[in-house]
């Protein structure tokens, strides 16, 4: 029998790329999906079904030296910035058909995303738990640029999950893999991303347990000039915690009304 989805795993670049759409419907839009720092693909893995289910084609990025995607040697991925992701997500998103994109991030990839936008001009942003620019605010703790940054198991529990399942958390736990440093180091000031230059509808999903240091999130969408969603009990990885179901009902309902009629 087959499967109500078209499930297609390629590598561009040097990113991967996890592709699922529904194999009963016309796609009304491409969202790209861009992980946080020290996750992949994987940490779309309720949110990518859902979307597909909803008539969206979704594509779950791995960056160089994370989950499935190709390792570059260690002095090169040392130096990877956000913006040298968001000219990844450029890559990813020129192979598309044409149809209306759709940019998702979290956490880094909130930050990549949108500057991704900057230059692709998709039809619509969503931030999840999104660092931002330095006028957002946050905390901005540079730490060592010679070795790749990753938390221990009881750091990333604490700092990124609140309301999880206990075997969702130790997967995950699993699967995280070491960070570029300059993701966290490149500066962020208004030459690189300045309020306005980004003019597509933003939905920013926040989550009220976020023990991260990412901005206030009703602030990064004040800044957007977008909506915002607030998931009191929710900690920062909402995708994977019980949260995750009504938080891609939101973003769902938000996209029907605000991309194109289909």
């Amino acid at each position: 029998m087959l499967s109500d989805f078209i499930d297609d795993r390629r590598i561009i670049g040097d990113t991967f790329v996890a592709s699922l759409s529904s194999r009963h419907a016309k796609p009304a839009a491409d969202i790209i999906l861009i992980p946080g720092s020290c996750h992949g693909f994987w940490a779309w893995r309720f949110w990518q079904p859902a979307l597909a289910a909803a008539g969206y084609a979704t594509h779950a990025l791995s960056m160089p030296n994370h989950t499935a995607a190709t390792f570059l040697p260690e002095a090169e991925f040392l130096t990877l910035t956000p913006s040298d992701y968001a000219a990844r997500v450029a890559v990813v998103a020129a192979t598309l058909p044409g149809r209306p994109l759709v940019l998702a991030g979290h956490s880094l990839g909130g930050i990549v995303a949108q500057l991704a936008a900057k230059m692709l001009r998709p039809a619509a942003l969503i931030p999840v738990a999104s660092t931002g620019a330095d006028e957002v605010g946050g905390t901005r703790i540079e730490i060592d640029p010679n070795r790749a940054m990753l938390p221990t198991r009881e750091e990333a529990a604490r700092m990124w999950f609140a309301d999880v399942e206990p075997e969702i958390l130790e997967w995950a736990l699993d699967l995280m893999t070491g960070e570029s440093p300059a993701t966290r180091n490149a500066p962020r000031g208004p030459n690189l991303l300045a309020r306005g230059e980004i003019t597509c509808p933003s939905l920013v999903i926040g989550a009220g347990r976020d023990g991260s240091t990412v901005p206030p999130q009703p602030d990064l969408a004040t800044w957007l000039g977008g909506d915002c969603v607030m998931f009191p009990t929710a900690g920062h990885d909402i995708m994977l915690e019980r949260q995750a179901w009504a938080a891609v009902r939101q973003v769902i309902g938000w996209l029907d009304a605000k991309l194109p009629p289909r």
